[in-house]
Order: C-alpha cells, then structure tokens, then sequence
C-alpha cells in the first residue's frame, strides 16, 4: 500500500509540474504557433502540421499530449487566420484537458525590412477527472491491505469544468536572420475548479521568445552543404510564482536538421532540467522530425529517469515554397 501512494503522490505531483506551464510542447521552435499565435503568420504562408508526445516516468504515469493546427494567410487582405487544438491526458488519474484556440494575425509592414505580426486569440477549454481512479482514506483497510470500491468521504466537487479564455501578442521579425515575440494567455484569469466553493483561477501567463539563424556556407564552399543554418531559439515563460526557460541550438544541412535542447522549470525553489535531442527531415513542402529529452538527474520513483518524446509533422501549402532546392532556412523567401 505504501508503494501505491507513493506512485499516487508521485503522479499527481508530475502532473502538476506539467501543468505549470500548460504542458509546454518540447518541440517548440518546430511548431512556433504553440507558444505565441502571431509565429502562425510567420513567412506569410498558410500551413498545416500535427504532434503527439508522452511524458513521465513509465507506461502507467505518462502524460500524453496531442496537437493540431491549422492556418491560412489571405494575402489579399494582410492576415491570417488560425486553429489549433490540444488534449492532455493523465489515464493513470483519469484527468484530461482539452482545448481549442481561434487566432486572428494581423501583418504589418513596418519598413523593408522589419514586419509587425500582433494577434488576437479566444479558446474554449475542457477539464475532466474521472474520482473513480482516485483512493480516499476510508477505502483503505489498513488490516487487510484491501481497497473499498466506494467512500463515504463528502466530496463537493464536479467532474468536468469549462471555460472560455482570452490571449493576446506580438512578433516582430526581419527579412534577414532576427525576429523576437511577446504573447500573454488567460488575460481573463478563467476559473479552472473542480470545486464550485473555491476560487482556482488560471493566472496570467507571460512568454517572450527570440530567435536568431547564422548561414553557415554562405558562399557554397567546404564540406557543408550549400543551404547550411544555425537556428537558435530561446523563450522565457513566467505564470505567477512558476517559471520555465527553453533553449534550442538547431544546425539545417540541406534537408536535413540536427538538435538540442534544454528546459528548465522553476517553482517554489525545486528545479527540473530536462535535456534533448531531435532529428527533421525536409521533403520538399512537408517537415516531419522527432525529439526526446530526459531529466539530467533521476527523479521518479526509486530513481527511475523522467523522460519525454514527441513526433510532427508540418505542411507548408505555399507554392512558392514547393521548390526550395535543399534551401530550408526559417527566412527563406522573405
């Protein structure tokens, strides 16, 4: 029994963390629209991309994430519009949450050589926890060891929660190699409770990103490939007394891309670095890669590794885009 509430503990205590920052995707300099809608808009084309990941300790504790988007870019009329949907769930808890955001991006032309990307986005969540996976004190018999399948513990509290949230942001990107981002999310503060007598609201999320691509071989020469980046991309995430910092060194060679990647969460003083590695490919329009990451120091049960995978797939549906001839810097085009 003692081994079970552990785990329990242990579980609910994972899920928390990944939580703290809405689960925040690993493969974020991937799929950019994730963290601020206004990347969306990013190279004025209109795309198209899903992911799924898993996260935790073993089979029994993984937090299992799923991702879609969709965007188009009117040309015509300088904006574009964007979807995008997101599941987590915790089967071991039986809690899940699931999402759907609608972006709207406006695109200004600041000057040659700089764009102003602000947007506008509204969601409507969904959190559900099924009691029935849940132990309650009186269900345990400390003589036997046994499990009760029912407790007489009063519970005020309801079984799925919805709400309806607000966020808005920025990019600001040139033609060249730069571009930085701001976006805030729950600007309504919505309340997320499972228990109608208390006061669980979403605090106000705050991310900043900024990313830089050096070309390589600029004039086709040496062993690299002709089309050869290095990508950077850094965000700091701030929500209430929570924090998270993701840094990604990315090298493009053709068709072909290589990284890592740290993320570090702060809360309370206890602090998770996870470390990862990803691999893409580029087929002409379409991107499709994978990352995994590990904790730098074990911290599941009995030292066991906390670890993450994800793998995506991206559709670019610019015809432009369609012959890059091995060219897949994020400013190709521009």
């Amino acid at each position: 029994m003692k081994l079970k509430s552990i785990y329990i503990l242990t579980v609910i205590f994972v899920s928390n963390i990944g939580f703290a920052q809405d689960n925040a995707i690993k493969n974020q300099n991937k799929i950019m629209g994730a963290q601020n809608p206004s990347f969306y808009a990013f190279g004025d084309s209109s795309k198209a991309g899903v992911l799924t990941g898993s996260e935790g300790f073993s089979d029994a504790s993984k937090i299992e994430t799923k991702f879609a988007f969709i965007n188009h870019f009117f040309r015509d009329n300088d904006f574009s519009l964007a979807l995008d949907v997101k599941t987590v769930d915790v089967t071991s808890l039986g809690y899940s949450v699931s999402s759907a955001n609608l972006h709207y991006i406006y695109r200004t032309q600041l000057n040659y050589k700089w764009t102003f990307n602000p947007s506008v986005s509204i969601g409507y969540g969904n959190n559900s926890l099924n009691y029935n996976n849940l132990v309650f004190e009186d269900q345990i018999n400390v003589l036997t060891g046994s499990i009760a399948g029912v407790t007489v513990d009063p519970v005020n509290i309801d079984g799925k929660i919805n709400y309806f949230d607000l966020a808005a942001g920025f990019t600001v990107r040139n033609n060249e190699n730069l571009f930085f981002g701001l976006n805030a999310k729950h600007l309504n503060t919505p309340d997320t409770s499972f228990n109608s007598t208390a006061n669980n609201k979403k605090a106000l999320m705050i991310s900043l990103q900024a990313g830089y691509e050096y070309d390589l071989n600029p004039y086709g020469q040496g062993i690299l490939p002709a089309f050869s980046y290095l990508y950077l991309y850094n965000s700091f995430t701030m929500q209430a007394a929570k924090s998270r910092i993701d840094l990604y060194q990315e090298v493009i060679l053709g068709n072909i891309s290589l990284g890592l990647n740290q993320h570090i969460n702060n809360y309370e003083g206890i602090t998770i670095s996870q470390f990862g590695t990803s691999l893409s490919v580029f087929v002409e329009q379409i991107e499709f890669g994978i990352n995994y990451s590990i904790d730098m120091v074990p911290s599941g049960p009995a030292g066991t590794d906390f670890n993450s995978f994800e793998l995506y797939i991206t559709f670019d549906f610019n015809p432009d885009n369609k012959n890059k001839r091995g060219n897949n810097s994020r400013f190709y085009g521009l």
